[in-house]
């Protein structure tokens, strides 16, 4: 069971920055009177030089609109330097949570590990976001695994700590062939299906080339009796689905005697790449935003459907006072990386939303 989130600091900043953005109303009020004396004399200058000419008016008038434009300015900047450089309870604030903009064409930590590992006899290494794990498998003798353990998790460690990742956990285990305590008898029967559904495949090659499909495959479940055509191709093929449907059957039935059913699917192209791109900007985020606890992140996510959207859940409560500010600190910190040079490349003019959930699944920004 997680602990709850508790930032005595953070409670502290977040006071501390409240404090120091609210202007005295005498100091606000005596700003207002002295900009609007200057605009009145300013006026009455303008009017005793020529008060018949209407362009002059006009002016004048032009004038008191921009004067009083600078009054909202100069409070807006009031408030901005007195967070910049008065308050340092809100560099405080934004600095618990790091920038991404320092992941940009960064290597994925799984790329970095494997790079590390190549000396040893590494047969996989997984990272498992959901429960912040990097599990490494070693193949060999169980000696050698003994011998090299230790070694392999201090380098993995090491990788964390130069990446500053401080919320992964690691895993190393002996690789154990699973295959070995399958039966005989069900090894040959996957094999026999297994060389059924080649000849399916080879039966179907002059389809590949009629038709470019992003997925030909023969898909079955436990019961490898009850097997399924699927066939995906571009939206941008004028032929029906149900054309295509009947030259595949009738070709499966001639080549192989098999009558198997064959399911045909038209794929959105504009959609598929908008759901490659947006699977990649999700990608490029998830090992940053899930390895540093500062993020207090747990789960993310994306969908292109209607339109593309992130979505981010947190350790926080929605009933925790600092969930709201932690949440939209979030959202800014991922617009920043969105908005980056190299990422406008990847986002395109796509109109994209973020969603941060609490743990509760509320929306927090």
């Amino acid at each position: 069971m997680k602990e709850p989130f508790e930032d005595t600091d953070f409670d502290a900043s977040l006071k501390k920055l409240n404090s120091d953005l609210m202007w005295k109303a005498k100091q606000k009020q005596d700003l207002k009177k002295r900009i609007i004396t200057d605009i009145e004399k300013l006026e009455f200058k303008e009017k005793n030089k020529n008060p018949i000419l209407s362009t002059r008016i006009k002016k004048v008038s032009l004038i008191r609109k921009l004067a009083y434009s600078s009054i909202a300015l100069i409070m807006l900047l009031g408030l901005f330097i007195s967070s910049t450089f008065v308050s340092p309870a809100m560099a405080e604030v934004v600095s618990k949570i790091p920038f991404l903009s320092s992941i940009i064409n960064k290597k994925s930590i799984s790329d970095i590990i494997s790079e590390e590992l190549k000396e040893y006899n590494i047969d996989g290494s997984t990272i498992t976001f959901t429960t912040k794990e990097i599990y490494i498998t070693v193949g060999g003798t169980e000696q050698y695994y003994k011998s090299v353990k230790d070694e392999i998790e201090g380098i993995v460690k090491d990788i964390l700590q130069s990446q500053n990742y401080d919320a992964y956990k690691i895993k190393v285990d002996r690789y154990k062939d699973m295959g070995a305590d399958v039966p005989k008898k069900q090894i040959e029967e996957i094999e026999k299906w297994k060389k059924k559904d080649k000849e399916v495949l080879k039966a179907l090659d002059n389809v590949k080339k009629k038709y470019n499909p992003l997925q030909l495959s023969v898909v079955s479940g436990s019961d490898f009796s009850k097997r399924t055509v699927e066939i995906e191709i571009p939206d941008t093929e004028p032929k029906s689905t149900e054309a295509i449907k009947k030259e595949v059957t009738k070709i499966i039935q001639t080549t192989t005697r098999e009558q198997l059913p064959v399911k045909i699917k038209k794929i959105d192209m504009e959609k598929l790449d908008q759901d490659k791109r947006w699977r990649m900007i999700l990608d490029s985020i998830t090992e940053e935003l899930i390895g540093k606890k500062d993020y207090k992140i747990t789960l993310t996510g994306y969908s292109i459907n209607p339109e593309p959207r992130i979505d981010i859940w947190v350790s926080l409560k929605s009933s925790d006072p600092d969930s709201r500010v932690h949440g939209e600190q979030i959202e800014q910190v991922l617009k920043e990386y969105l908005n980056s040079k190299e990422m406008k490349k990847m986002v395109k003019n796509d109109f994209y939303k973020i969603n941060i959930y609490s743990k509760d699944k509320k929306k927090i920004n």
